[in-house]
């Protein structure tokens, strides 16, 4: 792995020269005083969210008005507001439903007086209404018998909405009334149960104050939603259905963010959805499916020297770990090989990545992109690297697995830019 980076200081921007890698350390992408859930993206929090102005600084840069843009790893949907409102086409897909269902809905432009009426008419019903019978697995430990009742009737209002996009709007605000309602620690991306069960929210009121938090939201923004772009979003695996959904050697710009990898010990994308995805009968095995999480046995060369050179430091620590390590890392690989089919020639890549420590060492996850694009006819731009404040993520975690050990989380994101050759 290359080290000696030397550092000097360019106007408002740290420059590492890393040999004849370009990593600049852009201050102005840190966006500390701005909320990452501003305006249309404080529709449903979710983990780890790109800010929105960063996607919108790379949308600027690499793409022009009516060009093809992709986000293979779709999330809740930020690049696709942002090409929305920059007047941008774009094609999403991630494996997570309710990730889709809350892209969905962000990018639907929805009439304030039908949002307002469906909301009249779902309080006077769930007023009348007679709960349903609803069962999984740790129901009981994860809501109070009281919430368990008033959910179901809410879901059932909910359900008989016939306009499916006014469906979907209110199944996202019935998502986010499971979460505040539930006996999990709020603050937490994954799943607690609080120790103070005196106070319980009571599902009534949380869902009138979160369906007039979001009807305020459009009221306020939905105008800049109001344009041609050609918006596509669809749930899926961008390696095993990249192939049969996405056109090749369309898109001006692939950006996106991958999973970090390793669940337990960094994002775990489906603990944060879960309860949600088990009211909503959806998917739920959110981890499982993810980069990296099923381990693999044999595997082919992984083109990248900076990875085997840190794994075999891991691997001399815990061969479980190393392993895991690898299985991330050859399922990012094979999703690169589909991703990089789809970029026209000369088109764009900004591959927005976090490097998370595995047994004390930093998992260089910006290099290894770098390798594996350029493995598969990229040629390398630069790296921007931007200061993480306020992102949805743990302060610390836990990367050896051993209680009471922590480490930091990571700082910093680092943004690939390649160009296809």
């Amino acid at each position: 792995m290359k080290s000696n980076l030397n550092l000097e200081l360019v106007s408002n921007n740290y420059i590492l020269n890393n040999n004849d890698t370009k990593i600049k350390r852009v201050k102005k992408l840190d966006y500390k005083d701005v909320t990452a859930s501003y305006g249309i993206n404080n529709i449903h929090p979710y983990p780890a969210m790109l800010h929105f102005l960063v996607v919108r600084d790379l949308l600027l840069s690499y793409s022009n008005e009516n060009d093809n843009i992709l986000d293979p790893f779709l999330g809740s949907g930020v690049t696709a507001v942002e090409c929305l409102i920059n007047k941008r086409n774009f094609t999403g897909i991630d494996i997570n439903p309710l990730a889709v269902l809350i892209s969905k809905v962000r990018t639907t432009h929805f009439s304030i007086d039908r949002l307002n009426s469906y909301f009249n008419v779902l309080l006077h019903k769930f007023v009348i209404s007679e709960p349903d019978e609803v069962s999984f697995k740790n129901i009981d430990f994860w809501f109070t018998k009281k919430n368990i009742q008033d959910l179901s009737k809410l879901k059932k209002a909910i359900y008989r909405i016939r306009d499916i996009d006014y469906r979907d709007f209110y199944k996202v605000v019935f998502s986010d009334v499971v979460r505040k309602c539930s006996l999990t620690r709020h603050n937490e991306f994954k799943l607690f149960r609080k120790k103070d069960l005196t106070k319980v929210a009571d599902v009534f009121t949380v869902f009138k104050n979160i369906s007039e938090k979001y009807i305020k939201e459009y009221t306020t923004h939905s105008q800049y939603l109001k344009t041609n772009s050609r918006i596509n979003i669809f749930e899926g695996d961008i390696i095993k259905e990249g192939n049969k959904n996405i056109k090749n050697n369309y898109y001006d710009l692939v950006l996106t963010s991958p999973p970090y990898g390793d669940s337990k010990t960094t994002v775990a994308y489906g603990q944060f959805s879960r309860l949600s995805l088990q009211w909503l009968g959806l998917e739920e095995n959110v981890d499982k499916n993810s980069l990296g999480g099923q381990k693999i046995g044999k595997h082919s060369y992984l083109p990248s020297e900076t990875l085997y050179d840190v794994l075999e430091k891991i691997n001399a620590i815990d061969l479980k770990r190393g392993n895991e390590v690898l299985s991330f890392y050859n399922d990012l690989m094979d999703a690169i090989v589909v991703i990089s089919s789809k970029i026209k020639q000369n088109g764009h890549v900004c591959f927005v990545v976090g490097n998370r420590k595995v047994k004390g060492y930093e998992l260089p996850t910006d290099i290894i992109s770098k390798d594996f694009f350029e493995y598969n006819g990229f040629t390398f731009k630069e790296t921007l690297i931007r200061e993480i404040s306020n992102k949805r993520m743990p302060a610390v975690n836990s990367p050896s697995n051993i209680k009471g050990i922590k480490e930091n989380t990571m700082r910093y994101e680092y943004i690939v830019v390649l160009q296809k050759n």
